[in-house]
C-alpha cells in the first residue's frame, strides 16, 4: 500500500503544479509567442476546465471504476502537456491548456478518492496527511520551479517535464493498483454535467475578465453572472430528480460535509493569496528575480508539511478533528495580521515566520476537512464527495486570484510607487481576516462524527455501507 502512494503522489503533484507553474513564465511565454495581451488565458483556461471536470470525474469514478478513470484522466493530462510544449502560437497553447485541464481536474479528485478506497477511515488520515500535503507543496513550488525551468531551459519544458513522471506513474498504476469493484449502477447524469460545467465556466470567465476587459456593471458581466445563476439553479433541480446525480444533494444535509466544503473554499482562497502575492511583493518592492521571489514561500511549504504529518497521527489515534479547524483558522488569521504589517523594508525573516505560521494552519485545515468530508458520506460515494470538495477548492483558488488582484489594484490606485505598493500589499493580506473569521465561526458550529470501527469494516468490505 505504501508503495502505491508514490505514483499517486507524483500524479497529484504534477496536476496541481500546473495550476501555478506558469505564473513566473507568463512574461517569457508572451514574448516568445508574440501575444502578451492574451497570455493570462494560459492560466485561466486550465483553471476553468479543471474546475469543471473535478465533479464529473469523481462521479464517473464511482460509477465506472476509479482505476480506469484515473488512467483516462492521466492520459488526457499527458497528451495535453505534450501539446502545450509543442504549441507554436498563443491560441494553440490556450486550447492545449484547456484540454490538459480536463485531465488535471479528474486527477485531483481521483487520487484522493483512491486513498479512500485503499485505507480504512481510522488509518486514512495518516495517509491523507502524506498525500494531502502534495497539492499544497505543488501550488507553492509552482512559481519557483516554473521560473527556474524557464530560466535554465525554456518555457516549453515546464510542460514537457510532466511526461516522464506521468508515464512512469501510468505504468505503475496499471500494473500495481488493484481496487475492489464497488460501482454505483445507473446512467451518467449528462444534463447535470452540462449545467454545472456551464455555470462554473461562465462564473470563472467573468471573475477572470470582469473589471479588466469589461466593467462589473456591463452587459457582458451581468449576462455571464445571470447565466451562471440560471445554470446553477438548473443543476440543483436536475440533481434533485435524477437517480444517479453527479453530486447527491443529500450530502449537504450533513452539517459536517457542508461546512467542510465551505472551509475548503476559504482555505484554498487564502493559500492562493499568500502564494501569489508574497512573491509579487518581493519582485515589485524588493527587486527579487522570479526564481528568488518564488523561493520566499518555502516557509509556507515547510509549515504545511509539518502540520500534515503531525496532525495525521493525532486524528488517527483519537478519531477526533473538530478542534483542528478552529486552531487552523486562528493560525492563518495571525499570519494574515502579521503580513498586513509589512512595509517597504520589512525583514525577510519576519515574512518567513508569518508564512510558516500560515502553512501550519493551512496544512491542518486541508487535511482535516478532507477527512471530515469523506467520513460524512457513505463509502461508495467517496468519489463524488471528494469531487465536491475539490470543486470548492478550485473555486476558492480561482476566486482568490481574481478578487484579491482587484483589491491590490484598488489599494495601490494602480500606482507603482513603493509607498503605494507597500500599502496595497498590506491591505490585500488583511482582507484574509474576514475569510478566516467566517471559517472560525463555522468550525465552532461543525458537528463531529468520530471515525468508528464500523466505518473501518465498511471500508474493508466486511460490511455494506448504509444508504445515505
Amino acid at each position: 500500500m505504501r508503495l502505491l502512494m508514490i505514483p499517486l503522489m507524483l500524479v497529484l503533484f504534477i496536476s496541481t503544479l500546473d495550476q501555478t507553474v506558469v505564473a513566473a513564465s507568463l512574461s517569457s511565454i508572451g514574448k516568445a509567442l508574440g501575444d502578451a495581451n492574451q497570455v493570462t488565458w494560459v492560466t485561466t483556461a486550465y483553471l476553468i476546465t479543471s474546475a469543471v471536470t473535478t465533479l464529473i470525474f469523481g462521479k464517473l469514478g464511482d460509477m465506472i471504476g476509479r482505476k480506469l478513470m484515473l488512467q483516462v484522466s492521466l492520459s488526457i493530462f499527458l497528451i495535453g502537456s505534450l501539446l502545450c510544449g509543442l504549441s507554436g502560437n498563443m491560441w494553440l497553447l490556450i486550447a492545449s491548456r484547456a484540454f490538459q485541464g480536463i485531465g488535471g481536474g479528474g486527477l485531483a479528485t481521483l487520487c484522493m478518492a483512491v486513498v479512500g478506497d485503499l485505507v480504512p477511515p481510522l488509518e486514512r488520515s495518516r495517509y491523507q496527511g502524506l498525500i494531502g500535503l502534495v497539492p499544497s507543496v505543488a501550488l507553492v513550488a509552482g512559481p519557483f520551479l516554473g521560473g527556474f525551468i524557464t530560466d535554465q531551459l525554456s518555457w516549453h519544458w515546464i510542460f514537457f517535464i510532466n511526461l516522464p513522471i506521468g508515464i512512469v506513474a501510468l505504468v505503475f498504476i496499471g500494473a500495481c493498483l488493484h481496487l475492489e469493484k464497488r460501482k454505483i449502477s445507473g446512467k451518467i447524469d449528462v444534463w447535470g454535467a452540462v449545467t454545472i460545467s456551464i455555470a462554473t465556466a461562465t462564473l470563472l470567465l467573468n471573475l477572470s475578465l470582469g473589471g479588466e476587459k469589461w466593467t462589473w456593471a456591463s452587459g457582458q458581466s451581468i449576462g455571464l453572472f445571470a447565466t451562471a445563476a440560471l445554470m446553477l439553479l438548473a443543476f440543483i433541480l436536475i440533481e434533485r430528480k435524477v437517480k444517479a446525480p453527479i453530486t447527491p444533494l443529500t450530502f449537504f444535509k450533513s452539517n459536517i460535509f457542508t461546512i467542510s466544503t465551505i472551509q475548503f473554499f476559504l482555505v484554498s482562497a487564502t493559500m492562493f493569496v499568500f502564494m501569489l502575492f508574497t512573491p509579487m511583493y518581493f519582485q515589485m518592492l524588493r527587486g527579487y528575480s522570479a526564481s528568488s521571489a518564488g523561493s520566499t514561500v518555502i516557509p509556507l511549504m515547510i509549515g504545511v508539511i509539518i502540520a500534515s504529518a503531525s496532525l495525521g497521527e493525532f486524528i488517527t489515534r483519537t478519531g477526533r478533528y473538530k478542534i483542528l479547524p478552529v486552531f487552523a483558522s486562528s493560525l492563518i488569521a495571525i499570519s494574515a495580521l502579521m503580513m498586513g504589517m509589512i512595509g517597504e523594508h520589512t525583514n525577510v525573516w519576519y515574512v518567513a515566520a508569518a508564512l510558516f505560521i500560515s502553512g501550519l494552519g493551512q496544512g491542518a485545515m486541508i487535511q482535516t476537512v478532507t477527512v471530515a468530508g469523506q467520513n460524512a458520506v457513505p463509502f461508495q460515494h467517496i468519489g463524488a464527495a471528494t469531487g465536491a470538495l475539490n470543486f470548492f477548492k478550485s473555486l476558492g483558488g480561482s476566486f482568490s486570484s481574481v478578487i484579491f488582484a482587484s483589491i491590490l489594484a484598488n489599494a495601490t490606485g494602480n500606482s507603482l510607487l513603493p509607498a503605494h505598493l507597500a500599502h496595497g500589499f498590506s491591505i490585500t493580506f488583511l482582507w484574509v481576516l474576514p475569510l478566516m473569521a467566517i471559517s472560525f465561526i463555522l468550525a465552532i458550529f461543525m458537528k463531529e462524527k468520530p471515525l468508528s470501527e464500523e466505518m473501518v469494516k465498511i471500508a474493508a468490505g466486511e460490511e455494506e455501507a448504509p444508504e445515505y
